[in-house]
């Protein structure tokens, strides 16, 4: 038995290079995974937080489905992507991924996506920047997205943050949001903000434009717009 043993050792050690490496198979060119380039991606960002309740329920509930069927009506028989985000307390600010099937076969109503919604966030508190970040952010490395790809971004909110306001930042140091904006839109991404507080207009045209964002490529609308600039997915 012990034999055995020894002659399967010395078989083994036998195959082992001289330098202690195995060497990896040749695997040629081909890359082991392929992925389908999309021809667009819209991202929807939606504040659950108490603050913006009342404007959710009573009109930017409204424009979601708004967005949402239309993006469904104009992307039909394209390679696309929905990616829906929350901006409260919650931790986790992307909550779903998929085509407009894959969102219809998941929620079977408008009443179940935004129950849905509701128990995934955390209305105590309204974290903007954080969740604007982390959205831009996954959007930018969705697996298909490319320089061709017509990326939008569009955030429902009234763009109060509950963590801190812009003067607290130290400008001495690239801020996260700062550094997203700038991927975002150098991928050619579009961003549409609705609902804004007037207190926050001119800080949010400042960030964009210092990100590069050129007009045609973002829409800032207050709360106070009765009949908002929507978008085009043709």
């Amino acid at each position: 038995m012990k034999s055995n043993f020894c002659y399967i050792i010395a078989t083994i050690a036998a195959m082992i290079p001289c330098n202690g490496c195995v060497k990896s198979p040749d695997l040629g060119n081909s890359a082991p995974f392929e992925s389908q380039k999309l021809d667009a991606c819209l991202s929807i960002v939606i504040d659950m937080s108490g603050s913006f309740s009342d404007l959710w329920e009573d009109r930017a509930y409204h424009l979601f489905l708004s967005l949402s069927d239309q993006y469904f009506n104009d992307s039909m028989g394209t390679e696309n992507r929905l990616i829906i985000s929350q901006l409260s307390g919650h931790e986790q600010a992307v909550l779903f991924e998929g085509t407009p099937a894959d969102l219809r076969r998941q929620f079977g109503s408008p009443e179940e996506l935004n129950g849905f919604l509701q128990e995934n966030s955390d209305p105590g508190a309204s974290h903007v920047y954080a969740a604007t970040q982390r959205t831009l952010d996954y959007v930018s490395g969705v697996t298909g997205v490319t320089s061709e790809t017509r990326l939008l971004t569009v955030i429902l909110s009234d763009m109060i943050d509950t963590q801190g306001s812009p003067q607290t930042w130290d400008n001495t140091k690239p801020h996260p949001l700062k550094e997203s904006l700038r991927r975002y839109q150098a991928l050619g991404g579009g961003l549409a903000l609705y609902f804004v507080a007037e207190s926050q207009r001119n800080h949010w045209n400042d960030l964009l434009r210092e990100a590069g964002f050129q007009p045609g490529y973002y829409v800032i609308e207050s709360d106070l717009a009765a009949n908002p600039q929507l978008p085009r997915f043709d």
